[in-house]
């Protein structure tokens, strides 16, 4: 799906708590309680994503909510592990959960923290911050993956170092994600075009560089998660290495900031 401009070339935001399909509310309402009673200085939570806008398939689709503290904390990624294993066993259901914590301060003074609570999430509880962002256009302040692919693909490898079976694969499949919505924001600035859907970021991949439209779709294929973690970094690891080449081509002024394993994880 496409996120559509208004007439002033700025990102519609298609999310709505009232698009959230029911099957969807008592794990939001778990999830809830769950960052309640970890963070007391919580103000607010969000829903992000397909199931913000009415398109999830429950038991297909990810599950991704973004909280906001009004104090600044750290990146607690065991606790949001066993959150989310204690919110499975308690509905006894079997959905992907992807959670994310940021402050208000990095979402109101910092462009890319404040990007998908502005253009894709809908409000679940507590303070709206989103009318207090400025909107986006498509241009690099809307681009969440092209400037970090090779801190991110550093900081999966030291993760994975020990790392379960199962948490090397969360990492790897999220990385790979990344790597095919990079190949979209290259163009996307240039197009004015904007998706996150993976596998439609491939097919205009494919048609504005033909020569790498085989890798990406067998970056792709990966997304099956039934190749080993550790080979699917070697069979990414070219590919990100173009992306970047082709990224400081393109845009040779900006840096890469900050690795996913560090920011709202998404």
């Amino acid at each position: 799906m496409f996120i559509p401009l208004d007439a002033d070339g700025y990102l519609i935001n298609l999310a709505d708590a009232e698009k959230v399909d029911r099957p969807w509310l008592p794990l939001i309402e778990s999830l809830v309680d769950e960052y309640r009673a970890r963070y007391p200085d919580l103000a607010s939570i969000y829903v992000r994503g397909s199931v913000a806008t009415g398109t999830a398939v429950f038991g297909y689709s990810d599950l991704d909510l973004i909280a906001v503290t009004y104090e600044e904390s750290a990146f607690d990624r065991v606790w949001m592990a066993e959150a989310v294993e204690r919110t499975l066993s308690r509905h006894s259901v079997s959905v992907d959960i992807d959670l994310a914590t940021t402050s208000a301060k990095a979402v109101l003074t910092d462009r890319k923290s404040g990007f998908y609570i502005k253009t894709q999430s809908a409000l679940m509880y507590g303070e709206d911050f989103a009318p207090r962002i400025s909107p986006y256009r498509i241009d690099p302040d809307a681009f969440s993956h092209l400037f970090n692919l090779e801190l991110d693909l550093s900081a999966v490898r030291y993760a994975m170092d020990g790392a379960s079976e199962a948490l090397a694969q969360t990492l790897v499949l999220r990385l790979v994600k990344r790597v095919l919505r990079a190949g979209l924001e290259l163009f996307a600035e240039r197009q004015q075009v904007y998706t996150r859907d993976p596998r439609t970021c491939c097919e205009l991949f494919g048609q504005q560089y033909p020569e790498k439209a085989a890798a990406m779709w067998s970056a792709l294929d990966l997304m099956a998660g039934s190749t080993d973690p550790g080979e699917c970094l070697e069979l990414i690891e070219s590919l990100i290495q173009w992306l970047v080449a082709e990224r400081a081509r393109i845009y040779p002024l900006e840096v890469p900031k900050i690795a996913f394993i560090d920011d709202l994880g998404v």
